[in-house]
């Protein structure tokens, strides 16, 4: 793996500057966290795994809280999170993590 493809970066583009009130933010200028996983063996369920709970992690931190008490905050959050996650899964470009997501997805 090359140390370009050893990290990926979620970009939460206007969700956050959207439940905060303020116009929507460039994806540059949008929160967002690098995920290692160049240390991850992707052809193994158990590297998938691990990958899959770093992005949602990850998306987790960058946006707003879920359980938040504004039923407006936390479903931006709901929202963010879902999306940042989404986009994550399609940047690695890795059919076992697409599946993977696709499955968590279904099941809710």
């Amino acid at each position: 793996m090359t140390t370009v493809a050893s990290k990926l970066v979620l970009a939460v583009a206007g969700l956050v500057a959207s439940v905060t009130g303020f116009a929507a933010t460039a994806d540059a200028d949008a929160p967002s966290v690098a995920v290692r996983y160049d240390d991850l063996n992707l052809s193994t369920t158990s590297g998938v795994d691990r990958l899959y709970q770093r992005i949602s992690a990850a998306a987790r931190q960058v946006c707003p809280d879920v359980h938040a008490r504004d039923p407006h905050v936390a479903l931006a959050g709901q929202h963010c999170v879902s999306t940042a996650v989404a986009r994550a899964v399609s940047e690695v470009n890795s059919p076992s993590l697409a599946m993977l997501h696709a499955a968590r997805v279904s099941r809710g």
